[in-house]
């Protein structure tokens, strides 16, 4: 079976898949406006989401990637065409908890490129 990482590959935000391919993860703090953020490496995706039990309580369409550090994942849904991260938190995983934290992931992986 495929981990999550190469099943989901044709649908994630192509910002994302960059970054991912070059830098594998990241963590740190990127100043007032964007917090915290935690992007996992693409191995422990799958790891991550079998730990967690996520296939019991998230619903399909969202591709956790990520954390804030605390107690909410980094996701895409996968129903739009975009790179906007939502915040899920960790306890109740559900489609009514998840908020829009990021217009963009294009706007995270340059933030980070300008921490280097």
């Amino acid at each position: 079976m495929k981990d999550r990482f190469s099943k989901f590959l044709a649908q994630l935000p192509p910002s994302y898949i960059a970054f991912i391919e070059e830098h594998n993860g990241w963590e740190g703090d990127l100043g007032e406006n964007l917090g915290y953020v935690v992007l996992w490496a693409k191995e422990t995706i799958q790891e991550r989401y079998d730990a967690y039990e996520m296939a019991l309580y998230l619903r399909p369409h969202w591709f956790p990637f990520g954390s804030n550090g605390g107690g909410e994942m980094l996701c895409f849904d996968l129903r739009s065409d975009s790179d906007r991260v939502f915040w899920m938190p960790y306890l109740g995983m559900s489609d009514d908890e998840a908020m829009l934290r990021y217009d963009s992931f294009a706007d995270i992986a340059q933030a980070i490129a300008r921490s280097m």
